[in-house]
């Protein structure tokens, strides 16, 4: 008997052992994911960001990766690899007090980690987020915002060849505030003007043109609603910053434009999304998590949906039009600190502190509006955050353990998944069929859910191995 409880309990052992281990492939119904073991990018020296030291800026400073696609034929040749004719991408990341630029050739080459086309070490403060100006077209133009903990931002263009010189820098003095920027975006058709979010609670529209002014900014208020207020600068002449926004209670986690620029989506620690039209300034929706606070933020390619996820462990799917909550997904142990769509689907994924990759995909029946019953048990609850039987449960089409460290990266491109783990490995897993060598074993493609121009879902067909 004691022979066979040892075995069993290795069994169980083993199966544990094997269901986490790292995976390098994953199969959905369009065929395999396949991790670019050559295509990944890190510090040059291939060596993980250690987690544990002594300070705390490996356990702080979050990985974050920004892309651009540029016109290397207007280069005046200041990129150290300028013999990657094909490289039109680039990839930026930070690690820790570092801050990477190269040509990315996604699945199509090895990645050289030799040849940074911009490498920065930060003392004092670290990276914290990054944003390219991607109205910029040539290296000649191109433009780099970085955000660091101490609460400063700067312009920089990594392709100059004295790019170790910072074009511009704002809050320097850090008079306008001093935490933590936790996101930066140029704001669409603005041009020269972009927004900063901090663990303040405030968030700040500056202006590239116009300098900061020496001493402390004094506010008066321009606008406000329920739960945000809007400031301006009380001086005679313009000064940065042009707008100070506050959001909620709590740190402002992350924020987005939707795919027409018109509305912005914050999600803050005070556990709300919160949707407003940019231009106006008037709230436009309002959603609560489950509890806890709200980390990522992501709109659907037609700006009709929007996912959250955060410390409830799960992901949120919120409908703009119809200002309700359309179901929750569930499938990650731990928080979810990034999620993003597919730009062509209403196929999403999203990434956690768990290591877990997970994409779920929304049926026609999920998006569907509640019935009259569910809508007289939502008065139990609160329409802003119905109680958990009151909307659909959605469960991962995958759920794969793909890094030792937790994840803090998702970008779809047309050919790949990019993530990112917090011990600063960048990896690219090649869409099926993208890969330099076929799957045999894999499913034959299949149609994924794909977002037709009417806005209704194209839906899938079933998986067939051969």
């Amino acid at each position: 008997m004691a022979l066979t409880n040892d075995s069993s309990g290795a069994g169980c052992i083993d199966n544990a052992a094997k269901e986490e281990s790292i995976k390098s492939q994953f199969i959905t119904r369009e065929g395999t994911y396949k991790l670019m073991t050559l295509s990944e990018y890190s510090r040059p020296s291939r060596m993980p960001l250690n987690t544990t030291q002594g300070n705390n800026v490996a356990g702080s400073a979050v990985v974050h990766v920004s892309f651009i696609t540029l016109d290397n034929g207007s280069s005046n040749g200041s990129s150290s690899n300028d013999d990657c004719e094909d490289c039109k991408e680039k990839i930026c990341f930070n690690v820790g007090r570092e801050l990477y630029v190269y040509n990315y050739a996604g699945v199509a080459k090895a990645a050289d980690l030799s040849r940074p086309i911009d490498k920065r070490v930060y003392k004092g403060t670290y990276p914290t987020c990054h944003d390219f100006d991607q109205t910029c077209t040539s290296t000649d133009n191109c433009e780099l915002l970085v955000g660091f903990s101490a609460g400063q931002i700067q312009l920089i263009n990594p392709f100059k060849k004295d790019s170790q010189v910072v074009n511009k820098l704002f809050n320097e003095d850090r008079l306008i505030d001093k935490s933590r920027v936790t996101c930066l975006k140029w704001i669409p058709g603005a041009q020269q003007h972009f927004l900063a979010s901090h663990t303040s609670g405030f968030l700040y529209v500056y202006n590239v043109e116009l300098g900061a002014g020496g001493s402390l900014p004094a506010y008066q208020l321009f606008k406000q609603g329920d739960g945000f207020a809007v400031h301006t600068c009380k001086t005679k002449s313009s000064r940065n910053p042009v707008y100070r926004w506050t959001v909620g209670e709590g740190a402002v986690n992350e924020f987005a434009f939707s795919p027409d620029g018109h509305c912005l989506a914050v999600v803050s620690e005070d556990g709300y999304l919160r949707i407003f039209d940019y231009h106006s300034m008037e709230l436009q929706g309002v959603m609560r998590s489950y509890f806890g606070g709200l980390l990522c933020v992501a709109w659907s390619p037609d700006a009709k949906y929007i996912v959250t996820g955060g410390e409830d462990d799960l992901v949120t799917v919120y409908s703009v039009l119809e200002k309700r909550t359309v179901c929750r997904g569930q499938g990650h142990r731990s928080w979810v600190s990034k999620v993003a769509f597919d730009p062509v689907t209403y196929r999403f994924g999203s990434v956690g502190h768990d290591t877990l990759l997970c994409l779920w995909d929304l049926s026609e029946d999920d998006l569907k509006a509640p019935t009259q019953l569910a809508r007289l048990r939502n008065i139990l609850g609160s329409p802003i955050c119905p109680y958990i039987q009151d909307v659909p449960i959605i469960q991962p089409l995958i759920s794969k353990k793909i890094a030792h460290e937790r994840l803090s990266v998702l970008v779809f491109r047309e050919d790949s998944i990019v993530t990112a783990c917090q011990e600063g490995f960048v990896c690219t897993w090649a869409r099926p069929g993208r890969s330099a060598q076929p799957n045999f074993n894999s499913p034959k493609q299949t149609t994924s859910p794909s977002l037709l121009t009417s806005g209704t879902i194209s839906v899938s067909l079933s998986c067939v191995f051969t």
